[in-house]
């Protein structure tokens, strides 16, 4: 299957996007699109380029409302309203709602880094897809919830698993994943550092950090996050 990647443009402060895909989540079935924009003003990931996974039968803000929305984040204990703690730090009203109003079919020039997933699971798209995706890129960064589920292994290479305690991510490790693991007190494992964002300002563009596993001989650390959405206050119990 051919897949219609394009190459985007970002002059200035202005951004396009690009309808890359549409298909079914193998989450529940449901109708669902990927777009990537193309550059970002955020001010921790840098300017780089990023991957969209969205629904494709309600906006954003009313699929989180409706549940629509586990088709593209699965069953991830973040989502609002639906999840176990609902404090995902992704305002769907805000970035998520104005790609899904901007799809376009503009070309440009290749890019250097990719943002798999600024809102949705990259794990609920095509393997073929992400990995023409990716080719395209010099660096790719990834996270999926997903990655206890046997149809998401493929993402191994492309994400790192997205983790919500040690026991968690001792489970990740076991099964050869690097882990992205979100904290409520702070605690560390000897393999794993936190944030290069946090502790030296490092921008997400130039880190390569938050990538898939290369294999066993990948001894890059494991990356830890403070809690840091709109309703992180409690603690998940996993």
């Amino acid at each position: 299957m051919l897949f219609n990647i394009g190459r985007g443009y970002h002059v200035g402060m202005r951004t396009t996007t690009k309808k890359v895909w549409k298909g079914k989540s193998p989450y529940d079935g449901g109708n669902i699109v990927a777009a990537i924009s193309n550059g970002s003003t955020n001010v921790k990931t840098g300017d780089l380029d990023t991957l969209w996974i969205l629904s494709a039968d309600e906006e954003p803000h009313k699929a989180v409302k409706s549940g629509a929305d586990a088709s593209v984040c699965g069953d991830c204990p973040h989502r609002r309203e639906h999840g176990s703690l609902g404090d995902c730090y992704v305002l769907p009203f805000q970035a998520p709602l104005s790609v899904h109003r901007s799809l376009s079919g503009a070309p440009g020039r290749k890019r250097q880094a990719l943002r798999l997933g600024g809102y949705g699971d990259p794990a609920m798209l095509p393997k073929a897809l992400v990995a023409a995706v990716v080719a395209t890129y010099a660096t790719s960064l990834g996270y999926t919830h997903q990655w206890k589920r046997r149809w998401a292994s493929w993402s191994k290479r492309f994400c790192m698993a997205s983790v919500d305690s040690v026991t968690e991510a001792k489970k990740a490790w076991s099964k050869g994943w690097r882990t992205f693991r979100v904290s409520y007190d702070g605690a560390m494992e000897p393999n794993e550092i936190l944030c290069p964002s946090v502790t030296h300002g490092v921008l997400c563009k130039d880190c390569n950090l938050c990538s898939g596993s290369t294999g066993s001989k990948d001894k890059r650390k494991n990356i830890v996050i403070m809690a840091h959405g709109t309703k992180s206050g409690g603690l998940l119990k996993v």
